[in-house]
């Protein structure tokens, strides 16, 4: 971690987690559900990196433009030591990457914070691609069980207005902007992810 001047910092982690006995989701040889399996020996090793810098900090001022981002990068997740498939249970998957693990994960946000409450900010999410069974099929099979989840591309937006006096702030949040679609798990057939959507609302404290 470090922090070289006030309002700006950055944080870096590396990690390897070596498993004995991991359990993983699978789907079911007869497609008719999934199903959690002991994956056996696995190796998930990669980093995280994060970063925050805020102008009100660095310049001190009350108007403050704030970046956040975060990115995790998980290059290996995959099988050890024996181990067969749990959809084709003759099959070695040793070596194939873990379901629902995509190699690279961020999240970028850039905002602004008014003195007299307001603060907005409009976030990023990005989500690599990932494989929803243990052969890491790529094309789709016809229930929608196995099959390639392709990258994933989020826009979000969030706009809060805090009133000191009444200890009161009224937010507004959309997710999705874009409306954008995605297949985000095949576990139990083919889920589509969440439409655009906006949340409204009022915090109050005693």
């Amino acid at each position: 971690r470090s922090t070289p001047l006030t309002g700006l910092q950055f944080e870096a982690t590396a990690f390897r987690l070596d498993y004995e006995n991991q359990i993983v989701p699978a789907s079911l040889a007869g497609g008719v559900g999934s199903l959690l399996t002991n994956g056996g020996e696995t190796l998930q090793q990669g980093f995280e990196f994060s970063a925050l810098a805020e102008s009100g900090a660095i310049f001190r001022s009350r108007h403050n433009v704030y970046f956040r981002g975060a990115f995790t990068f998980l290059p290996t997740a995959e099988f050890r030591g024996v181990r067969f498939s749990s959809v084709t249970p003759t099959v070695s998957v040793t070596g194939n990457r873990l379901p629902y693990t995509p190699e690279t994960l961020a999240t970028t946000s850039v905002g602004y914070s008014h003195p007299k409450g307001i603060n907005t900010f409009v976030e990023n999410v990005f989500i690599g691609s990932q494989f929803a069974d243990d052969l890491n099929t790529i094309a789709p099979i016809a229930n929608g069980q196995r099959g390639f989840i392709a990258k994933q591309n989020y826009w979000n937006a969030t706009a809060n207005y805090t009133v000191e006096r009444l200890k009161t702030t009224f937010f507004m949040t959309v997710k999705n902007l874009t409306d954008k679609t995605y297949i985000v798990d095949r576990s139990r057939g083919i889920l589509p992810s969440m439409g655009r959507g906006a949340q409204a609302g009022v915090k109050i404290n005693f």
